[in-house]
């Protein structure tokens, strides 16, 4: 590529028509006056060079370029002479309105037209032309082919440099340069300065005045700028709402904007809230026009305000809520903490700078209900696995017919910017941030503390670059970040740095192109709804629609849900975050793992304590009948060996295998020690596990069921009710006490069949 010059080192550029070698007297005299007349006629006139020399021969030299031919050169001359006669007033003292005129009023418009205008008087009014203005051929005309073509060469070629690979470029960008150059008068790149390029694209409102950026991009790659220029498209409306809000607090704003050392975005929103904020005072309170005048009780009916607020209750009249879908609608929680902390943040901030001396204490008066707080909770936006899962198959497959409809950015950034987006789990800021060279290999396997290798061609190291909560950091990430980004690296066009506004200082970006970073909405605007084509899934899942920052929890999700998944610390680290309570918000609890937990907690719900009395079973106890195997019921042990498939587990009181603790041979039993505790599991049945959840009616239906099934002792319930009541007969007749009467006669209710719920 040429080396530019220096503004400095460039001479004034000359134009080929020298105008001092003519008589450029604006008036005519007799003798012109009478001969121009004559060219005026309605009849068709005959004009001839020896008729008015003056006249004629600068127009004959301007039109004597090569590339004009003959036809051409006499037609033009010909509008131009008989303008003449008509006016009665030589060109050389023609306005650009009357040029303009005489141009627009051609039929068809001729090419060699605007360059005589041009090079004659001046005429730089191509933006006022109603046709096709041919600046491109006029451009060539004016200042020969050869230069202005060399220059549009130069031009091409650093913007291809950069990164500029429309097809459409060199048919449309010639123009562009020769309504610089024209505007200019001067064709060389190096005389483009930025008020000219202002100029030109203030002038020139269509298609030309856009590409503009797209000729300073050239023009910082030739080394000519030092930066591409950032034209303003459009003029803030910063602080210009109409009179819905009181001025005095409209100042209070701006001073707080001002001063304020948010981030940019974070402090434009807070403005616009303590905007709606004084719309609110000019409504309900008019008086109170500053934050010194806060009280307790303005507080108090500013919380319970925000608390009923309603989309577009507190609009500025200069927004119009007509369209929007949800007017009307309740606040979000997280709506109505953001404007009690915008207000809280305003008004300290206003006694911290010693602005004012406040009325109240902001963090208790202004402090967010309650009410409020206990409807916000963790809730991580995540993709569905299902979709997620084929999102990340969809970014490692991409094909250049899956991005036909792009053509702004080339195959292999696009496709490293997916895989990053599904692999590394960041936000789409920091993804637009990555630095040349931020991606790094590891030398030798690792060894972990349990002896497990990982091998060195199974992660690499990506340095993230400072953002939203921490500094830079380096984080491990699959080998196919690196694969796709070396790709991408190995043609990236040569950029110069350009300047984070995050940490203010000149970086490379990794996804640089046309010395711009990527636009942060390439994600969401463009990759996203390729890979859901690809992968034939919507853009659009249970929780709404598929952006990048879930696509962010989604990656950390799957983190932390693998059986040997990362730990919440190990997330917070790899995430960047400050604090592991902010994790928190990208993890979500996979369904599939919590049924798993829920079946295995669930199982140890039905495990039940078990005796086993090693003394019985050595000694041989256990083969003559004895009990050696206890099943601990609480308030009794049931001696029976097979109480879990015993169906009258739901009456053990009165069975003659139920052993009460109270008794001395339960007290006995629980002080032995060669006694061994054991788990096992009791199976419930339908009409069981109804009844254990409190269904009182299954349950009387069971026990009515079961009144004729025999126990292991061959008895049933009845027989056991009927031997009851005989012993309670028998006790009675040798004269008990009533206490112990009454004791028996607890153990036969208890046994006996109840007839309602009432008899449980």
């Amino acid at each position: 590529m040429n080396r530019a010059l220096k503004v400095s080192d460039a001479v004034p550029y000359a134009s080929r028509i020298d105008l001092s070698r003519y008589d450029r007297a604006p008036e005519l005299t007799c003798d012109e006056r009478r001969i121009a007349s004559r060219w005026a006629a309605p009849e068709r006139p005959v004009i001839t060079k020896r008729q008015l020399p003056r006249l004629y021969a600068p127009l004959a030299d301007v039109l004597s370029h090569h590339g004009i031919a003959q036809s051409e050169r006499s037609t033009t001359i010909k509008i131009v002479l008989v303008e003449v006669g008509r006016s009665k007033r030589a060109y050389w003292g023609w306005s650009e309105q009357q040029w303009l005129a005489l141009i627009n009023s051609q039929a068809k418009m001729t090419r060699t037209l605007l360059a005589t205008a041009y090079l004659l008087s001046g005429f730089k009014r191509f933006y006022d032309v109603e046709r096709n203005a041919h600046l491109l051929v006029t451009a060539r005309l004016v200042f020969g082919r050869d230069v202005f073509d060399r220059e549009c060469g130069r031009l091409m070629t650093a913007l291809e440099w950069v990164g500029f690979k429309c097809r459409s470029m060199r048919s449309f960008m010639p123009s562009v340069i020769a309504a610089a150059a024209l505007e200019g008068d001067d064709p060389r790149l190096e005389r483009f300065d930025n008020a000219l390029l202002e100029r030109v694209r203030s002038l020139y409102r269509g298609p030309i005045g856009k590409r503009i950026i797209m000729l300073t991009n050239g023009l910082a790659a030739l080394g000519l700028v030092q930066q591409p220029v950032r034209f303003r498209v459009y003029e803030s409306r910063r602080g210009e709402e109409p009179g819905d809000i009181h001025p005095e607090w409209m100042d209070w704003c701006r001073r707080w904007l001002q001063t304020s050392t948010l981030r940019e975005r974070s402090r434009q929103a807070s403005y616009n809230a303590l905007l709606r904020v004084g719309v609110w005072l000019a409504k309900t309170h008019p008086e109170v026009t500053g934050p010194e005048q806060w009280t307790v009780d303005i507080c108090a009916e500013f919380v319970a305000a925000v608390d009923r607020l309603v989309i577009g209750e507190w609009s500025c009249s200069s927004f119009d809520y007509r369209f929007v879908p949800s007017v009307g609608k309740p606040l979000r929680p997280q709506s109505k903490i953001f404007a009690l902390q915008v207000v809280r943040r305003f008004l300290a901030d206003a006694q911290n700078w010693e602005w004012v001396r406040l009325r109240c204490n902001p963090r208790y008066h202004l402090a967010t209900p309650r009410t409020i707080l206990q409807h916000c909770k963790v809730d991580p936006r995540t993709i569905d696995d299902a979709i997620w899962l084929k999102l990340v198959w969809a970014s490692l497959n991409l094909t250049p017919s899956d991005l036909r409809n792009e053509r702004r950015y080339s195959f292999e950034l696009l496709k490293a910017v997916a895989v990053v987006w599904t692999h590394a789990g960041l936000r789409s800021n920091e993804i637009v941030r990555l630095r040349l060279g931020c991606v790094r290999t590891q030398g030798e396997d690792i060894v972990d503390d349990s002896g497990e290798i990982t091998g060195a061609d199974r992660v690499c190291y990506l340095d993230v670059p400072a953002g939203k909560t921490s500094a830079g950091y380096t984080k491990p990430v699959n080998i196919a970040v690196r694969t796709f980004i070396e790709d991408w690296a190995r043609i990236r066009p040569k950029q110069h740095p350009q300047l984070d506004r995050r940490t203010g200082e000149m970086a490379n970006f990794l996804f640089q192109v046309r010395n711009r970073t990527l636009d942060s909405r390439i994600v969401n605007n463009t990759l996203i709804p390729a890979l859901c084509a690809k992968a034939g899934v919507n853009m659009e899942d249970s929780r709404g629609r598929i952006t990048s920052h879930r696509g962010r929890a989604s990656a950390v999700t799957a983190l932390a849900s693998v059986p040997k998944g990362m730990t919440l610390i190990e997330l917070a680290e790899w995430c960047g975050h400050r604090s592991p309570q902010s994790t928190m918000h990208y993890i979500r609890v996979k369904p599939t793992r919590l049924a798993s937990a829920f079946a295995q907690a669930d199982q140890l719900a039905h495990m039940i304590e078990v005796f086993i009395d090693h003394d019985a079973v050595v000694s041989g106890a256990a083969q003559d009948g004895a009990p050696y195997k206890y099943y601990d019921l609480g308030d009794s042990y049931c001696t029976n060996p097979f109480w879990t498939t015993c169906p009258h587990r739901m009456a053990c009181v009165g069975c003659d295998f139920n052993l009460p603790k109270s008794s001395a041979k339960g007290a006995a039993l629980a002080a032995r020690s060669s006694l061994t505790r054991l788990l096992e599991e009791v199976p419930l049945s339908p009409d069981e596990r109804a009844a254990v959840e409190g269904d009182a009616d299954k349950l009387d239906r069971l026990l009515v069921r079961l009144k004729d099934v025999p126990l292991f002792d061959g008895k049933t319930p009845v027989q056991i009710r009927q031997a009851s009541e005989q012993r309670d007969e028998g006790v009675t007749k040798r004269g008990r006490s009533p206490t112990a009467v009454r004791t028996s006669s607890q153990v036969k209710a208890a046994s006996d069949l109840p007839t309602s719920t009432d008899g449980r």
